[in-house]
């Protein structure tokens, strides 16, 4: 069973060859021999290298190849910080620094706590 059908692995062959940096005369410089798209078991065969960097540079394919691999990539949350809730110590993401609680109720929350906290210091 081939993973690749032929119009892919046509497509997969000229991105090699025109974008993929480790393509240098027919070899791969990482494994220093023939490109693994180029070889009799082309269409059988994955890199590492060209699904993570070169793969990127075409969506369309991305997507072609994707479907034939069985490569699924899901998001596992939006946010660039990660961050621990201060009120309910859950683990959220967030796209701001300054974000302490991963909801509304758990803001509110942890504002009563600053709050009571703050009153029994002053008695």
């Amino acid at each position: 069973m081939t993973l690749l059908d032929k119009q892919t692995l046509n497509k997969v062959k000229t991105l090699c060859k025109t974008t993929c940096c480790n393509y240098i005369d027919g070899k791969c410089a990482l494994t220093d021999s023939t490109c693994d798209y180029f070889t009799k078991a082309g269409d059988n065969v994955s890199c590492d290298w060209f699904e993570q960097c070169v793969l990127q540079n075409d969506t369309e394919l991305k997507k072609a190849y994707e479907e034939r691999h069985g490569i699924s990539y899901t998001e596992t949350g939006i946010g660039k910080y990660s961050r621990i809730c201060k009120a309910c110590s859950n683990h959220f993401k967030t796209d701001t620094k300054n974000k302490l609680t991963c909801s509304n109720e758990c803001r509110k929350e942890l504002r009563k706590q600053t709050n009571s906290a703050y009153y029994l210091r002053q008695s």
